[in-house]
């Protein structure tokens, strides 16, 4: 009787851990999923910046941007090849490319967090903000942009911001042409569709 009782003790023990086990492993499964599905990333992003003169104005383009975010610790991450940016003027390029000292200094990098949280449940866009190191010609200022993120399906998410600098705040010297000196004032844009990681 005793031994009866003893093999059916350690039956239901087994039956309870395999139990826990299985629970145990669905919650990982439904938690673990939710976890990797707040990072969001690209590896072809859109950035582009508009330099003005008095009677002239001219893009940079490239479409490297790459970098990240994360939702559940609030952790943005992008950065761009220097060397990526085209103007479509290759005298114009080696001349920019000479000012941000792109060998030594070959990214352009921004490294932040989230000051509002984005909403998974909401449709349509949300600005939201996010503050952090941004990083031109090895010189590092912070700043605070707005971006706008729509969430447009099941694991995508399109990422629009736009913000403005002036290039000597990052010790680079205003480029002339025929002596006439480019604004100090550039705008930035950046436009990246994100994907579930």
């Amino acid at each position: 009787m005793k031994k009866f009782i003893k093999v059916e003790s350690i039956g239901i023990l087994c039956l309870s851990k395999n139990l826990i086990f299985q629970v145990s492993t669905m919650l990982l499964l439904l938690y673990g999923n939710t976890s990797s599905a707040q990072i969001y990333s690209t590896t072809d992003g859109h950035a582009n910046f508009q330099a003005k003169m008095p009677l002239n104005t001219y893009m940079g383009k490239s479409d490297k941007l790459q970098g990240s975010i994360n939702f559940k610790t609030g952790k943005v991450a992008f950065q761009l090849p220097v060397k990526s940016i085209k103007t479509d003027k290759d005298k114009r390029d080696e001349h920019m490319y000479e000012l941000l000292e792109a060998e030594k200094k070959p990214d352009v990098v921004f490294v932040g967090t989230l000051i509002d949280d984005f909403n998974f449940d909401q449709k349509g866009k949300q600005t939201v903000r996010v503050k952090g190191d941004f990083t031109l010609a090895g010189t590092t200022r912070q700043i605070t942009i707005p971006i706008d993120l729509e969430l447009i399906s099941e694991g995508t998410i399109q990422l629009k911001a736009s913000w403005s600098l002036l290039i000597t705040d990052y010790g680079i010297e205003r480029p002339s042409i025929v002596f006439i000196q480019v604004n100090d004032k550039h705008d930035l844009s950046v436009d990246a569709t994100l994907k579930e990681k």
